[in-house]
């Protein structure tokens, strides 16, 4: 009886004698017509196109429930969270007794204006923070009012663990209190990041210390220093704030130093400016100062002058960054995308031997165009594999090009399976394929190819080249007491097995 009257036989009948019993099916009852009463700030018309019941389906209960819901939805989205909808009446046709008349009688609410948002399980989280987020401002018309949306702007800062669905209690006739329950993620991390290089039988390595709540206001703060082969040494600092002002502005100040060894050193100076969308798109207007000093083998004259000058760079541009979702906080479907392009000019100063032997300076003004994008998709293919594809592209195009303006590729950040920052060039990519298995998030084992690509121009090297680099190889990561720890083998076709590069990343949380 109950699968008869899913389907639309609301009137089937069961007929029982002493030996026998029989159903006797009746007509199949259908929708006729839907009548909206009172429907308030919403257009009977605008209701009947999205009610997810039309004339000659069988409205059974899952349909009507429903569309019941979705009109809660869209009268949220108005700006009347509070609506209520109750039957008024069903009844089949007069004329037409095989069909039904459904009438809804709405209560629209009054609209409701914010009094003040409530974090319940929040430390340290600022409401102010969470309120600029969501873009709302104390005694704003909550319009449009969409809690599962409310939910997805804060996930997508990876600022949180877990963020539950938003519940608005009254406070007043027309004001309400906006109650928010989450679980903050840590306030940082420290990443151990440690590598072997088989040639030189030594470690690399680089200490990552990110804070990511700092005064529970989404404000951040890196500390990076990497230890490379070869004497070469990194440092950058990093701070930011997604709310510069209390403005809809996320401020980001950046300095970076390299030590390249004996040849020479560089200082970075970045002044970045993000406008978040709510779509998750950042527009992205940046400044950035370049000094560079050479070393005691940078001034040594070679093809008759020296290979590394002293010079000041000043570049700007602007860019765009897609990231909807928060990869090392869910597992989701959907593309993370980042573009910067910026050009500038650079003042170059370096030795030069005339024809007649002396050694005079020259001072060069140099046109630059940089070009910087990266890409990533992640999809699942099954309940436990996801697929992670992208690439990422450094085009840089100069009247003259030093090695310290190059591009560099190679080590676990970038093409596996290479020692770090083995290749330069002024045209560098990277494809990169990998296959998740997941253990429990975020725990998975993974297999991975890369596909690097470099080029270099003449004068920096002893010749220019052109030449394709693939990397593949295993890793796992795996979530232990002590933190996050990711530890991958990578290989090169032109070296054994046993020489590849063994990578081990621990994250620690704070």
């Amino acid at each position: 009886m109950a699968q008869l009257q899913e389907e639309g036989f609301y009137l089937a009948r069961l007929h029982q004698t002493s030996d026998s019993f029989w159903i006797e099916p009746g007509p199949r009852i259908t929708l006729d017509t839907v009548i909206f009463e009172n429907t308030g700030p919403l257009s009977p018309q605008m209701l009947y196109r999205t009610f997810p019941v039309h004339p000659g389906q069988v409205l059974t209960t899952e349909r009507l429930k429903a569309g019941l819901e979705q009109l809660a939805r869209h009268y949220a989205e108005a700006g009347y969270p509070l609506m209520r909808v109750r039957i008024a009446r069903l009844d089949l046709h007069q004329r037409k007794p095989d069909r039904l008349i459904l009438v809804l009688q709405i209560e629209p609410g009054p609209r409701l204006y914010l009094d003040h948002i409530l974090l319940r399980g929040a430390k340290r989280t600022q409401p102010d923070f969470v309120a600029r987020v969501l873009g709302l401002r104390k005694g704003m018309w909550l319009r449009p009012f969409h809690p599962e949306r409310m939910v997805r702007r804060l996930e997508a800062t990876g600022l949180f663990r877990r963020v539950e669905l938003p519940e608005l209690y009254l406070s007043s006739d027309t004001t309400a209190v906006l109650v928010v329950p989450l679980e903050e993620a840590a306030l940082g991390t420290f990443d151990l990041l440690l590598g072997y290089v088989p040639e030189a039988r030594s470690l690399i390595g680089s200490g990552h210390l990110k804070l990511q709540h700092v005064q529970g206001a989404g404000r951040r703060l890196e500390v990076q220093l990497m230890r490379l082969p070869g004497s070469v040494s990194r440092f950058r600092l990093e701070a930011g704030d997604p709310f510069f002002l209390g403005w809809p502005l996320e401020l980001r100040v950046a300095f970076a130093g390299r030590q390249q060894d004996s040849t020479y050193n560089q200082q970075h100076y970045r002044l970045t400016l993000g406008y978040h969308m709510s779509s998750g798109l950042e527009l992205i207007g940046f400044w950035r100062r370049e000094a560079t000093q050479p070393g005691i083998a940078g001034v040594q004259l070679l093809s008759g002058q020296a290979p590394i000058g002293h010079s000041t760079a000043h570049l700007a541009g602007m860019g765009i960054s897609l990231q909807p979702f928060d990869p090392s906080v869910t597992v989701a479907q959907g593309l993370l995308l980042n573009f910067q392009a910026e050009r500038g000019t650079k003042l170059l100063t370096r030795r030069v031997r005339t024809p007649t032997g002396d050694t005079l300076r020259s001072h060069q003004r140099l046109q630059q165009h940089r070009l910087e994008a990266s890409v990533r998709f992640y999809q699942p293919l099954a309940s436990r594999l996801l697929f992670v594809g992208g690439g990422d592209l450094h085009v840089l195009q100069a009247d003259l090009y030093e090695a310290s303006d190059l591009y560099r590729l190679g080590g676990a950040r970038s093409l596996r399976g290479y020692d770090e920052e083995q290749f330069a060039g002024h045209r560098t990519a990277r494809l990169l394929f990998e296959v998740h298995w997941l253990l429990h998030f975020p725990s998975y084992a993974f297999a991975f190819l890369d596909l690097g690509y470099v080029a270099t121009p003449p004068g920096t090297l002893e010749t220019a080249q052109t030449a394709w680099y693939p990397g593949y190889g295993l890793g796992v990561q795996w979530q232990t007491r002590a933190g996050l720890l990711n530890l991958s083998y990578a290989l090169n076709p032109k070296e054994s097995w046993l020489d590849g590069r063994l990578h081990l990343q621990l994250a620690l949380g704070l």
